[in-house]
């Protein structure tokens, strides 16, 4: 891998946890708020889409190293890094439902987005991490 793809990755990494670190913040977040309180939810939100959007960033840079072919979906990416090894079946199916996430945050209703928030927030967030450490071990491993 040439220096410029893996700086590339390591700026997505960097971003994804400084917005992994700041929706720690709202781990203990209640449906009350969150309905409630506009810049709160629309805070969280953005967050969410921001993780997903960088680590299908980062899996679709790993897939382009490793195979070349790249899948049509945001959930294809996670599900085909799972198939070529690079992260387990349990991570690359957590991720995939992750991915999900970002239409939902779009297109229902605040009830139904809080169910996803929740999710996210309470575990889904620990699998963001695992895939960053995941491809930062990658790249330590050198390469």
């Amino acid at each position: 891998m040439d220096e410029a793809t893996k700086n590339s990755i390591l700026r997505r990494l960097e971003f994804a946890r400084g917005e992994l670190a700041d929706l720690r913040e709202y781990v203990n977040l209640d449906y009350e708020t969150y309905s409630r309180e506009r810049m709160i939810r629309r805070n969280i939100e953005r967050m969410i889409e921001n993780i997903c959007n960088a680590l299908t960033d980062v899996g679709k840079i790993i897939i382009a190293q490793e195979d070349g072919e790249m899948p049509e979906t945001y959930r294809e990416v996670f599900l085909k890094l799972g198939n070529l090894g690079f992260i387990d079946e349990h991570l690359a199916t957590a991720l995939a439902r992750v991915t999900r996430l970002r239409n939902v945050l779009a297109h229902q209703y605040l009830d139904i987005k809080w169910q996803y928030v929740r999710e996210f927030l309470v575990r889904d967030s620990k699998e963001a991490e695992k895939f960053v450490e995941k491809v930062e071990n990658w790249l330590d491993d050198g390469t």
